[in-house]
């Protein structure tokens, strides 16, 4: 296993092009070149050329390369020599999003793994997003709480608590549905892994089986 890291710009740009199988395909090219360039071996051709560096699979190369030469994330020199280009090239000629990010992924030496990652990635973000919005929920309670009780509030504090009761929030409200931690149930694991909200298109049998591969995978 190793790590690289793709911009948030080149992640969206990969899965909305070609879902976590792109997104894992070019984190394996990026993972497996030594320099700027896979390097031009013998009478290869650039499918085998990649499989060696690689070794994912001809299906595998064959699927996701012409859409990465397309973007042009991948270029093949006149020599043989095939360049993946590197976050600075997607800074400059990929669309640009807000503050850009850097997001790890690993690659595995079964690919199938690295497509998972991919999705692993959408699932922390969501968690992440939860234990934000709690930590948000936490502190309106506290300072909702501390005001009721006649208790004293910093600066900061005070000017929380106008902004909500400007917009009408109360405590017995905020309390109702709190919850203390962050979860995500199994539908919602293969929602995410296939990207559609679309009950029909998903169920719970096929997320739990998604998250029990990424709790062995660590």
């Amino acid at each position: 296993m190793n790590r690289v890291y793709l911009t948030n710009l080149e992640y969206d740009y990969l899965f909305r092009m070609g879902g976590d199988g792109l997104v894992a395909f070019f984190a394996t090219l990026r993972n497996s070149k030594t320099s700027e360039v896979i390097k031009k071996s013998g009478k290869k051709k650039t499918v085998r050329l990649i499989q060696d560096a690689t070794g994912m699979s001809r299906t595998i190369v064959e699927k996701h390369l012409p859409l990465l030469l397309e973007i042009g994330l991948v270029e093949i020199h006149k020599n043989g020599n095939v360049a993946v280009h590197g976050r600075k090239w997607s800074d400059k000629y990929l669309t640009k999003l807000g503050r850009r990010k850097l997001i790890p992924i690993t690659v595995y030496e079964n690919f199938i793994d690295t497509k998972l990652y991919s999705a692993f990635v959408r699932i922390h973000s969501r968690l992440k997003k939860q234990e934000r919005q709690i930590e948000r929920k936490s502190k309106r309670i506290k300072v909702l709480n501390t005001h009721s009780k006649g208790g004293w509030l910093s600066p900061k504090d005070f000017k929380l608590l106008k902004r909500l009761n400007r917009r009408g929030i109360k405590l017995k409200e905020v309390k109702s549905n709190h919850r203390s931690y962050s979860t995500i149930s199994n539908l919602s694991f293969h929602k995410i892994l296939k990207d559609s909200d679309i009950a029909s298109d998903c169920n719970e049998n096929s997320g739990k089986h998604f998250k029990q591969k990424l709790i062995r995978m660590g």
